[in-house]
């Protein structure tokens, strides 16, 4: 099969690898669809020595009919279309068992990171970490969902947006991008805030209230102009420091936060600002899987049209260019198909 390869920083290319088979309780999945995620670039940027030495395939965010079925797999048949679900949990915890498997403290190692992944032609997937793309929805928004959608999607439902909430969303990467675009389906205000002028005319098309350079003055004051007391809600996806500085300033009294993006490890804000104002933060990783029904449902409802955040539907061949963007920070969703 044909399958990217990280073969040192910012370096890819496409190798011929052999065909995974499928062990006992695991899916063979043929490719449909794949896209780059944030933490993609992570290892792109500096991959550990164990990643390339184990020449690991990378991504997560895979979409693709069943090939084969392994052993002792029930409920899945050759032909059905699937979605992986990166995070490998143990099913077994107090987490997994209430539908919280996100936080499952038992986490195994993840595809594209430790375990082969979805920039190929075929991969294994866990059959309990597999979820059933409905036939409504084509595999390049299967996996938008997959990883980025739900992303974008879990800590808005956690925060309960509304028709009445007006929800700044920092970072406006492709999570960013899809933030704003359900934020609005869910009848909110939104405002973007993103330095890179090209994103923030993406976020202005999807319907925005207004976009904000924050590197082009204070901007607390900036938000404040357009919504004297501030923001209800933020949704905080860059990661980045001066990001998390400027939480106080953009939200109102009682507001609530949601940290979302993973850049600076180390949260630095003013912790006098936080506790004055009440202010609710908290973090927000993937979605539980037990959220990808509602997910899925509501994209149909509101018609929400997820190619919009899309940059590049790229050929595999086309992976080393397709990372090269998505570094570069200043497109959207960057996708690969596979020509069958």
């Amino acid at each position: 099969m044909r399958a990217l390869s990280i073969v040192g920083e910012r370096a890819i290319e496409v190798v011929d690898k052999p065909d995974p088979e499928p062990g006992p309780g695991e899916l063979l999945i043929a490719m449909q669809a794949s896209a780059i995620c944030g933490s993609d670039l992570h290892i792109y940027r500096n991959p550990r020595p164990a990643f390339i030495d184990n020449a690991i395939t990378p991504g997560h965010e895979g979409c693709g009919v069943v090939a084969a079925v392994g052993e002792g797999v029930e409920g899945w048949a050759v032909g059905d279309r699937a979605v992986v679900y990166f995070r490998r949990t143990c099913g077994k915890c107090r987490y997994c068992i209430t539908g919280n498997n996100h936080v499952c403290p038992n986490i195994r190692p993840g595809y594209g990171f430790a375990a082969g992944g979805s920039d190929a032609e075929f991969m294994t997937s866990d059959a309990s970490a597999t979820m059933r793309l409905p036939d409504d929805l084509n595999y390049r928004e299967g996996s938008i969902l997959a990883c980025q959608g739900g992303t974008a999607f879990a800590p808005l439902v956690r925060l309960g947006a509304g028709g009445l909430d007006r929800i700044a969303v920092s970072g406006l990467g492709p999570v960013g991008l899809l933030a704003t675009q359900f934020a609005i389906a869910m009848g909110a205000e939104v405002i973007g805030i993103d330095p890179v002028e090209s994103r923030r005319n993406l976020a202005s098309e999807l319907g925005a209230f207004a976009t904000l350079d924050p590197t082009a003055g204070e901007i607390g004051a900036a938000i404040k102009a357009r919504w004297p007391d501030g923001a209800d809600k933020l949704v905080e996806t860059s990661g980045a420091t001066p990001a998390h500085e400027a939480i106080s300033s953009i939200v109102r009294p009682l507001g609530t936060v949601a940290l979302v993006g993973l850049g600076n490890p180390i949260f630095q804000t003013s912790l006098n600002e936080i506790t004055r104002w009440e202010i609710t933060v908290f973090g927000s990783t993937i979605y539980p899987m037990s959220q990808w029904d509602t997910l899925c449902d509501f994209v149909r409802r509101k018609q929400i049209d997820l190619d919009a955040v899309v940059s590049e539907d790229l050929s595999l061949e086309e992976g080393a260019r397709g990372f090269q963007l998505a570094d570069d920070a200043a497109s959207g969703k960057i996708c690969f198909h596979f020509d069958r």
